[in-house]
């Protein structure tokens, strides 16, 4: 790249291979909220399925929060 080109090192930060993608919100779970996510982690260390769709439900959550 040319010294002087501010464009194209703009465009390197916002696109190249080491461009950050955009951060996500984090959810603020509720102190139940995580008492429940807690113990269903316990029993399985990856919750999927029906059994996400369920506990995203009952706690009021997307299932794309439920971790």
């Amino acid at each position: 790249l040319p010294a002087g080109s501010e464009v194209s090192q703009e465009s390197l930060l916002l696109h190249g291979p080491f461009a950050r993608k955009p951060k996500r919100i984090r959810t603020a779970f509720s102190p139940s909220q995580l008492l429940r996510l807690e113990r269903a982690f316990e029993k399985n260390h990856y919750v999927v399925g029906a059994e996400r769709k369920q506990l995203a439900s009952s706690l009021s959550l997307s299932e794309t929060q439920v971790p």
